[in-house]
């Protein structure tokens, strides 16, 4: 007994200490296992542990002994060692005990190591994916800051042309006139308006008009400088900003800008069309009272009224009460309304009578016609809001056989301006007054002969 008891210490010894040296598992061999299921006389076969190699059921999760399946190793063990099976396998006997003991140790380190490198190996699996994860999530905000941006480019910008619309303008506008006041650099504005855009919408329709803006809006871009802010401001409106850029140089640049319009050939479905663009600019701090940037562009928002009422493809320079570049003498009254009108007008050379009153008016030629009104001129004054009958005979149409039409009509005077005198022909008198008339309660027979008429004109390039 003595030998055997020091034969089996040495063999269990040795195993603990290969177990530690090489950090490796080891089993006590046990000759004495037993087959559970002949031992207990078993027959199921869902049993994890029948007919199983593993003769140590004790150490197999799930066995069903007494009817049941039984937990894992650490739950069941107690249990375990009241069996016969494991009795059997160690019978008593110390050396047996402390050999299976080891075994159990080892078996119960075994499964607390796979367990570990479990939960590491599922930790490493997770931190992968959480890396993919975050990488994913990094991909998503950079692409989500690049759409951020695009979507802020787009809020600024306007969807026709791709030039910044109004909402860009009026932040540039501001921040660029806090930099001019500052360090004292001029700041000048233009503002452009595409003369009787409305004409073209009605001729040739919106897809036309469209494509002129996106024409325009190509030939400001082009002759503008990377600092020049080009925006369109609304309808056929557009405006540029020019930091250090005085009244001069914006006059000039603008006159470029106006000459290439008026050269450029717009094609449109085959057809080539032709317009022309009014432009009015005010420059800060040329012009004394400009105290707020907005009336920077409420300065040369009026210059281009001016250059509108004083017949259109021409460039205003503000100046208040002072006179305007490009004319010799300001209106007669610098204070007066300006013309805004929804209905484009065609030059014509009509002849022109007229009562008020039943009195007969000095009269002389119409100078532009529209669907809503005349100009005209006139030797004497009238005053506004006064209900003037018109007579005026409508040149032909088409062919020279077709019917003039005679036209009389109930107008109420709703401008009158002194213009220095304009010769209406040799054997005339000069007309000093122009005076604006809209026509009132016009029957629809004469509306249509006043479209037919303007139609015609409209292609033959009379409209301004």
């Amino acid at each position: 007994m003595g030998n055997h008891t020091k034969k089996l210490s040495m063999e269990i010894r040795s195993l603990l200490l290969n177990a530690l040296s090489n950090k490796d598992w080891y089993h006590f061999n046990n000759t004495q296992l037993v087959k559970c299921w002949e031992e207990l006389d078993c027959s199921n076969t869902e049993c994890p542990s029948y007919k199983s190699p593993n003769l140590r059921c004790w150490q197999v999760s799930g066995t069903f002994c007494e009817g049941e399946p039984q937990g894992e190793f650490a739950k069941k063990f107690g249990d375990c060692q009241q069996c016969k099976v494991y009795k059997k396998a160690t019978k008593g006997d110390p050396i047996l005990q402390i050999g299976e003991d080891f075994n159990n140790l080892m078996f119960h380190l075994k499964t607390k190591e796979d367990e570990l490198r479990f939960s590491v190996q599922n930790t490493e699996e997770k931190n992968r994916e959480l890396a993919a994860l975050n990488k994913k999530i990094k991909g998503l905000l950079k692409k989500l800051d690049s759409t951020n941006v695009q979507l802020k480019e787009l809020s600024n910008k306007d969807g026709l042309t791709g030039l910044y619309n109004y909402r860009f303008f009026r932040r540039v506008l501001r921040e660029q006139y806090s930099l001019s006041k500052r360090y004292r650099f001029p700041l000048s504005c233009i503002m452009i308006d595409i003369d009787y855009f409305k004409a073209v919408n009605d001729t040739y329709g919106h897809q036309a008009g469209d494509s002129m803006l996106c024409e325009l809006a190509e030939i400001l871009l082009k002759n503008v400088r990377d600092t020049d802010k080009v925006v369109r401001y609304g309808g056929e409106e557009f405006a540029i900003l020019l930091p250090h850029t005085d009244q001069n140089d914006s006059y000039i640049k603008a006159e470029r800008i106006r000459n290439l319009v008026s050269d450029h050939v717009f094609k449109f479905r085959k057809k080539n069309l032709g317009i022309t663009v009014s432009l009015g600019i005010a420059t800060y701090p040329t012009n004394k009272n400009i105290r707020l940037p907005e009336r920077l562009v409420s300065y040369a928002d009026k210059a281009l009224y001016q250059a509108k009422e004083r017949g259109r493809n021409q460039t205003i320079i503000y100046a208040g009460k002072e006179s305007m570049k490009g004319k010799a003498k300001p209106e007669a009254s610098d204070t007066a309304p300006m013309e805004r009108r929804m209905n484009p007008r065609v030059q014509t050379f009509i002849k022109i009578s007229g009562a008020l009153n039943s009195k007969h008016l000095p009269f002389c030629h119409a100078v532009d016609i529209s669907c809503s009104g005349v100009s005209l001129l006139s030797c004497k004054p009238v005053d506004t809001d006064e209900f003037v009958s018109i007579e005026m005979l409508l040149p032909y149409i088409r062919k020279k056989t077709d019917e003039r039409r005679r036209l009389e009509i109930e107008g109420k005077v709703i401008r009158c301006q002194y213009i220095n005198g304009i010769a209406c022909n040799s054997d005339k008198p000069k007309g000093n007054y122009l005076l604006g008339i809209q026509f009132v309660n016009m029957s629809q027979k004469h509306s249509m002969y006043l479209q037919k008429h303007f139609v015609s004109m409209f292609r033959q390039g009379c409209v301004f």
